[in-house]
């Protein structure tokens, strides 16, 4: 296992964000006495006007961080937001980002120890390419969890490339989804496909309070849960909330497109952000899941972290198909249409508990705990680290 070294990670996503799998591996390296540097996004593509909350909490966390540019986030973890001009394919602020972001990334490795680090990235863009080529490490870890050039929002029109060059590059990927594995590993021989995980004892635990914000909502409650993006299919559950006033739709997450029309219905409710420590009480005393997504090159690559979260509490899970979700259909419902989707509820609810089926459920999850995923990783990292 590794232990007792330096990481650093490229992440996707602030350290403050939805706690997902970069927050899940850095922690239980953090546990195995690792110093973790958890460098938070150095974009992916120019912001946009609805990016100005994420912006703006990010430089919240620069303030708190003040002039040493690092903030410990937890035992052995420290967070660094560099600072980027995001016009990133103009090639002297290109060449100017990396050299200010390798110094900002020195400065903080020896602020919190030293050391030749690992490098674990979730990013290739050409900017992360050349810091990584600029600072001396060990192993290369690259961990692809979507396919970012699908994005709708789009990427540096240099991404596809760099990407290609990363994956060449790297000592092992990791990949999240089967169709992501198609993509990595005629790139390089050394490609794992390792589901996310589930914190199972966390979500499966039935003696949890009901939030006080899920109090005034009638039942039957339907949750979605994540952020409210391009990626969701909006149009399907603003058409589930016209035609079922008596249904209680409940979404959790940011905002990060247009919401306003479901906003008209009086049977949709928003609940903002749920700190990631509270979400199982949220999903215990919720009915039905939805994983509602658009039908496009993006999801066809994703594979949802919240998916064996939803199987550990056990209720019934009402999907829009994506190739990951195939193998699950035993324990889902996945449903082509919204015809199907909208059935797919209905029949949900007219069985009501069913302990058989939500046993089913949780020992899918049981299969799949963040710390199965972790092993499994370092399995794979094992025989690297002593070539290394």
């Amino acid at each position: 296992m590794l232990h007792d070294q330096l990481i650093i990670c490229l992440a996707t996503v602030s350290w403050d964000f939805l706690w997902q799998r970069h927050q899940e591996l850095m922690a239980r390296f953090a546990h195995a006495n690792n110093r973790v540097l958890f460098v938070e996004p150095l974009g992916v593509r120019l912001p946009k006007w609805e990016d100005r909350k994420r912006i703006a909490a990010r430089l919240r966390n620069r303030q708190r961080a003040g002039k040493r540019g690092v903030r410990q986030v937890m035992e052995n973890v420290w967070a660094v937001d560099p600072l980027v001009n995001p016009f990133q394919q103009v090639t002297f602020i290109h060449q100017s980002n990396v050299r200010a972001v390798t110094r900002q990334l020195e400065n903080a490795i020896d602020q919190i120890g030293g050391g030749t680090p690992h490098i674990w990235t979730y990013v290739a863009t050409p900017l992360a390419r050349n810091v990584i080529a600029k600072i001396p490490h060990r192993l290369l870890v690259y961990d692809c969890v979507d396919a970012l050039t699908e994005n709708p929002k789009g990427v540096f029109a240099a991404y596809a490339e760099s990407e290609k060059m990363l994956s060449r590059e790297a000592d092992v990927v990791f990949v999240t989804s089967p169709k992501l594995l198609e993509r990595q590993l005629p790139l390089n021989p050394r490609t794992y496909f390792v589901r996310h995980g589930v914190e199972y004892e966390k979500f499966a635990n039935d003696d949890l309070t009901e939030p006080a914000a899920l109090a005034p909502i009638p039942h039957p409650r339907l949750l979605f849960f994540g952020s409210l993006d391009e990626r969701v299919d909006l149009n399907l559950l603003e058409w589930l909330a016209a035609r079922h006033a008596e249904w209680q739709i409940v979404l959790m997450g940011v905002a990060r497109t247009d919401i306003s029309a479901l906003k008209k219905f009086r049977n949709v409710h928003f609940l903002g952000q749920i700190a990631h420590e509270d979400l199982p009480a949220y999903l215990h005393h919720c009915d039905i899941f939805l994983l509602s997504y658009v039908r496009n090159r993006w999801i066809e690559h994703a594979n949802p972290v919240k998916l064996h979260e939803c199987l550990a509490v056990g209720k019934p899970i009402i999907a829009t198909p994506m190739p990951v979700l195939d193998e699950y259909r035993d324990v889902l419902c996945v449903a082509d249409s919204r015809e199907m989707y909208e059935q797919g509820i209905v029949d949900a609810l007219r069985e009501g508990e069913n302990l058989t089926m939500m046993e089913k459920r949780r020992a899918r999850a049981r299969e799949n705990t963040w710390d199965a995923r972790f092993a499994e990783i370092n399995a794979v990292l094992e025989p690297l680290l002593t070539r290394s």
